[in-house]
């Protein structure tokens, strides 16, 4: 088998430089028409293939886009999961390399993932209101999509869903069908004192919702471990015996308000509804399916790589904001409020 022509014996043959075959190669003004000519009659010949990743880092480019997920402030999930597969899906037919960066960054570190031509750009998750990467970014121009978005999004994209509405819409189904006392399982407080967007606007809209329609509020706080959301669940139905219907923010909650409910003997839903701000395919997944404010995970994954090469690849890109309106999928876990006693 005949070994690999490399760019030295393109060199060679065609009696030039190796540099003036790098340069006629990515178009440089300085090579000669016939120099640039004779090095293409060559390259024919010759059957030479250019390295595309090395063409991309002499040209300034890697080709190559990070995501951003530090997994430690909400966990991992189905939700995660897919939407990587929508952005990845994106990236690999418009031949980006995807990569996943599941660690904290630093200032520096993020900074040198662009100066060192690691990367184009990046799409950022679990922002807070006030996120320093996206200050960092911002300031120095470099080219980024969040999911999520911020207190001040000026000059940037993102996509994002309507979590006050989210949580105002799985209150409304619950309202009609005659629940009073609606409990709030949300994600735990020091992560919303933080400024973690999609906790703090749950929180917001359930209280919105609660003092419209003249609700007593029940809202607590838990981590995604199943044993303290059990913990909390066990304690607010003490607090409130009263409660007939929870509101999850997160998938992992699920199991542990289900388990504290079954240690009551409460059944779903004829003694107590639950009602999971989740994605369809966790919801059709429990027992009972759950009913579910969906998040369209995949589809926002799409859109955020597809405005991600938007914007590395045309010069006049304008910057598209896009906050998705919230669905609610009835199935077996919420009906009527029961008559108490």
């Amino acid at each position: 088998m005949a070994r690999n022509i490399t760019i030295q014996d393109v060199a060679r043959a065609a009696g030039v430089s190796i540099t003036t075959v790098s340069r006629a190669l990515n178009n440089k003004p300085d090579v000669a028409p016939a120099t640039r000519q004779r090095i293409l009659e060559v390259i024919e010949e010759l059957g030479y293939a250019p390295h595309a990743q090395a063409q991309n880092l002499v040209a300034g480019k890697s080709h190559s886009i990070a995501v951003l997920f530090p997994a430690d402030t909400a966990g991992f999930s189905q939700l995660e999961f897919e939407f990587f597969l929508g952005a990845a899906n994106v990236f690999s037919k418009a031949n980006y390399l995807f990569n996943l960066i599941f660690e904290p960054v630093s200032e520096h570190q993020l900074l040198n993932l662009y100066r060192t031509t690691q990367i184009d750009g990046a799409i950022l998750m679990e922002i807070h209101l006030q996120d320093w990467r996206v200050d960092l970014l911002r300031e120095h121009g470099y080219p980024f999509v969040m999911i999520g978005h911020c207190a001040d999004n000026t000059g940037v994209s993102y996509v994002d869903l309507d979590f006050d509405a989210a949580a105002a819409l799985a209150c409304e189904h619950l309202l009609k069908l005659g629940h009073r006392s609606i409990a709030l399982i949300n994600l735990i407080g020091q992560v919303r004192s933080e400024g973690y967007g999609p906790s703090t606007r749950v929180l917001q809209g359930y209280l919105r919702f609660c003092q419209k329609h003249r609700l007593q509020p029940i809202a607590a706080d838990a981590t995604g471990r199943t044993e303290d959301v059990y913990r909390v669940t066990s304690e607010l139905l003490d607090a409130h015996p009263d409660i007939t219907a929870f509101i999850a923010h997160h998938g992992s909650e699920v199991v542990g308000i289900t388990r504290a409910l079954l240690q009551r003997n409460l059944k779903l839903p004829q003694d107590v509804s639950l009602v999971g701000i989740i994605s369809d395919k966790t919801a059709e997944l429990l027992t009972p399916p759950m009913t579910a404010v969906s998040f369209p995970a995949f589809q926002m994954g799409l859109r955020a790589a597809q405005m991600l090469i938007a914007k590395l690849q045309d010069p006049n890109y304008r910057d598209q904001q896009i906050l998705l309106k919230p669905r609610l999928v009835v199935r077996e876990s919420s009906g009527p409020a029961p008559q108490r006693a």
